[in-house]
């Protein structure tokens, strides 16, 4: 009986009320059956990746260990899916009822929540392994204005925006490395196994953005794959293309191929309009994020030449911001309305994971859950694949920018002057 009831109770939550981060929507409703990942809730962890260190001091690494493999964030959910599970656990040593209401009981994973860490309630400052309060490991301090990131092979790049720099910092590496200074306005960024791309959005309304390369490690001066953009702000990578949105000049998605010298040929996959955001690929498609007045999720073939098919996957999601995907579903976030939401990749009812956040930005995905950011919270919050939502690392400065490895979560902390890179166990 109480199963039955948790699951009506929270099928009531996921069709229209706030989800507060204590709360477990229904797991059946959350994944749609059809890609399932490895392991279970509690296995799908993706290794150990060395233990958290305790930070370091402003250039220093700290002693995490080599961050895993794989290559760098955003490909999108290739070969990652989510754990297929048909019930919300039950109350036990690892799933417990922290808020003493029966109808959402088992709530919160007090082995992974670093809300909750052990026991309801212990904070952590950092996140929580196995119940236990463990560190995050700063790579890098004293960055001013870091915003996006992305990591490959345990190498770690971002923007600094207002500064215009592009930078990298390595294992081992005692201080960070500029790959590229008096970039105008750098946005998003990404990076495969040998080299790093970002965005330079340029001044609005001149067309003077740009899409850029640089190996990794600095060795060669950066290019520019593209110049003569109109404001290029979201990245993506697949093992041919670099894909970008412009978001003035009527709005567009465009792709390039990688080694492309800025003479094209350039594919413009849509321009349908609006103020086309941000983008992740898969292995057929491209999804992209459109903040128009109406606030839309769009996706269309990768291979499209400007006349679709379009897939509009989602309306009327207000200001909505950045995107990520999985093997089966699309998640975003919007700021204005604060929630974090998702859709089946194939189109459906768009549904939200959580709601009443005041300012959701980054949000990332693999097999071991879903993972966002809120500049205004010191929490990143992240749903496990079996539906449970709780904080994957609490107490932190200001976290925006967010990307994956095999083992461990990244993330930028603060807007301004003093901010840093860090990073965890998954």
């Amino acid at each position: 009986m109480q199963s039955t009831m948790r699951r009506t109770v929270l099928l009531a939550l996921f069709s229209g009320l706030s989800v507060a981060a204590c709360s477990a929507p229904d797991a059946s409703s959350l994944f749609a059956t059809g890609g399932s990942g490895p392991g279970s809730a509690t296995s799908a962890s993706g290794g150990e990746g060395g233990a958290p260190g305790d930070g370091g001091a402003a250039g220093v690494g700290g002693d995490g260990g080599e961050a895993g493999g794989g290559a760098g964030a955003g490909t999108g959910g290739a070969g990652a899916g989510p754990v297929i599970v048909d019930e919300p656990p039950v109350c036990g040593d690892v799933y417990v009822d922290c808020d003493a209401d029966e109808e959402n009981s088992c709530e919160i994973n007090v082995t992974n929540d670093a809300l909750h860490c052990g026991t309801c309630p212990v904070v952590c400052d950092g996140v929580c392994r196995a119940g236990v309060c463990a560190g995050t490991t700063t790579h890098v301090s004293g960055q001013q204005d870091p915003l996006y990131i992305a990591v490959s092979r345990g190498t770690v790049f971002w923007t600094n925006g207002e500064q215009g720099v592009v930078r990298q910092w390595s294992p081992g590496e005692t201080s960070a490395i500029n790959l590229a200074t008096d970039q105008p306005e750098p946005a998003d960024i990404k990076a495969d196994d040998t080299h790093v791309f970002w965005a330079n959005q340029g001044r609005s309304g001149m067309n003077d953005g740009q899409v850029m390369r640089a190996r990794i490690g600095g060795e060669e001066a950066p290019i520019a794959i593209a110049a003569g953009q109109a404001a290029p702000f979201g990245v993506a990578l697949d093992d041919e293309f670099v894909y970008w949105t412009n978001r003035e000049r009527g709005g567009s998605v465009v792709r390039a191929r990688k080694d492309s010298d800025g003479n094209g040929p350039f594919v413009t996959i849509s321009n349908r309009g609006g103020t086309t955001h941000a983008l992740a690929v898969d292995a057929t498609h491209v999804y992209w994020t459109v903040r128009d007045e109406i606030g839309r999720v769009m996706s269309a073939p990768k291979d499209s030449t400007g006349d679709g098919p379009f897939n509009e996957l989602a309306t009327e999601q207000g200001e909505v911001r950045e995107i990520a995907i999985d093997a089966t579903h699309v998640y975003w976030t919007t700021s204005r309305t604060g929630t974090v939401m998702r859709v089946a990749k194939t189109g459906g009812e768009p549904s939200a994971i959580v709601a009443e956040q005041e300012n959701p930005r980054g949000i990332v995905a693999d097999a071991t859950g879903v993972y966002w950011t809120d500049p205004t919270s010191p929490h990143i919050m992240r749903m496990l694949p079996n539906g449970i939502i709780g904080a994957f690392a609490a107490r932190e400065l200001s976290p925006f920018g967010i990307a994956l490895d095999a083992n461990r979560v990244y993330w930028t902390n603060g807007l301004g002057m003093g901010g840093t890179i860090v990073s965890a166990p998954k």
